[in-house]
């Protein structure tokens, strides 16, 4: 009696053959492997490179040049694996750049490179900054992008503050960013400007006048006192309140008893300095360089900083605005929307052309899709 559920399959039906399998697996593991390409305008640089960054504010250049970096270029050069060094000297800036084999290890280079620049600290000019040392990425050299902060109320000096001691914190909070720096706007200082002939007068020099800032502006701890069981910090405060008692401040004693007054030789006052002027729309605001950190995604950081500027907001003053500009992953997206298309089309053509071929052997055009799941996601860069 014959079975009623029997059905039976052509022989050497495309499943039944051994790789009949292969075209979904192979698409299988090309959308896994898609998800997972990175996404960045330049590849991942492999080269362990070590950089070593040493201040010494108002150095001149040629100072900073022979008495700096050539002393660590000297030392660090030392390091095992190294095949190439770069140098930079500016106005109280050295950079040193040390390039290893690709088989050295980026931790031992990390670690050969600050021992040896730590080292060299003692023969360094008194005063010097100890070196930064830090894994370089020449990949990373340009912002992705720019924060801009602006507000209709705050003053220039305002918005530094904000951006510079409140911002930029948060920044560095999220991952793979890095914004080091806070350009334009107006950077507060105290500043004391002196008469030269009257410090002449009075036999003084622009030395002394620092050194009676330094002395009585200060807090030091001054131990601690004990009533009974109670044990008490005493803490010598000797801050000012007001700019103004600055000129209080004594320079000399004499021997009738005299003292000599910053306000005999000048005055101090709460002003800013003007680093640098930004415009944006034709008006005065502050901008945050947006940098990655080496091996992190140009997209993935751009789009966790645009999710966080609206929480971000909420924890500054109210009347700020924060602007994401001059975004270098828009190139990036592009680039693989591009890429994408290009492989569809090129899929939809290749069937096309085995209908035109075969119109009757719709075998063959699925023979013809077969291999394009490989060949376009391996078109992927």
């Amino acid at each position: 009696m014959p079975c009623l559920f029997a059905t039976t399959v052509p022989a050497g039906g495309f499943w039944g053959k051994p790789g009949g399998y292969a075209p979904a697996i192979a698409v299988i593991m090309g959308v896994i492997a898609y998800t997972r390409i990175p996404k960045d305008l330049l590849p991942l640089f492999r080269i362990p490179a070590v950089q070593v960054l040493t201040l010494y504010p108002g150095m001149p250049t040629e100072v900073v040049e022979k008495d700096i970096t050539t002393r660590l270029e000297r030392w660090t050069g030392q390091s095992i694996g190294i095949y190439k060094q770069e140098s930079r000297s500016m106005l109280g800036v050295s950079i040193v750049r040390d390039y290893f084999r690709s088989d050295v290890d980026i931790s031992s280079a990390l670690s050969q490179v600050t021992s040896l620049a730590m080292s060299d600290l003692y023969y360094l000019p008194p005063g010097t900054i100890p070196p930064m040392v830090m894994p370089f990425d020449p990949t990373a050299t340009v912002p992705l992008a720019l924060i801009t902060v602006s507000s209709e109320s705050m003053s220039e000096k305002d918005l530094y503050d904000i951006a510079y001691f409140d911002l930029r914190n948060r920044l560095q909070g999220i991952s793979g960013v890095i914004a080091s720096a806070v350009y334009g706007g107006k950077l507060r200082r105290i500043i004391a400007r002196v008469s030269p002939k009257k410090l002449a007068a009075y036999n003084l020099s622009s030395l002394d006048v620092v050194k009676s800032l330094n002395n009585f502006n200060t807090l030091i701890p001054a131990g601690d006192i004990k009533f009974g069981d109670m044990d008490y910090q005493i803490v010598s405060n000797s801050l000012v309140n007001d700019v103004k008692q600055m000129d209080g401040f004594p320079i000399r004693s004499s021997l009738d008893g005299k003292e000599v007054l910053i306000s005999d030789i000048g005055f101090t006052e709460d002003t800013s300095e003007i680093q640098s002027n930004v415009r944006v729309n034709g008006k005065r605001q502050v901008y945050i360089p947006i940098y990655r950190q080496p091996g992190a995604n140009t997209i993935a950081v751009i789009d966790e900083i645009r999710n966080s500027i609206e929480e971000i907001l909420t924890r500054l003053p109210k009347g700020i605005n924060i602007d994401l500009v001059a975004d270098q992953s828009a190139f990036v997206r592009q680039a693989i929307h591009s890429v994408v298309m290009e492989m569809v089309q090129g899929a939809l053509l290749s069937s096309e052309v085995s209908e035109l071929r075969f119109p009757r052997r719709s075998r063959f055009r699925w023979r013809s899709w077969r291999p394009s799941p490989v060949s376009h996601w391996q078109a992927i860069p």
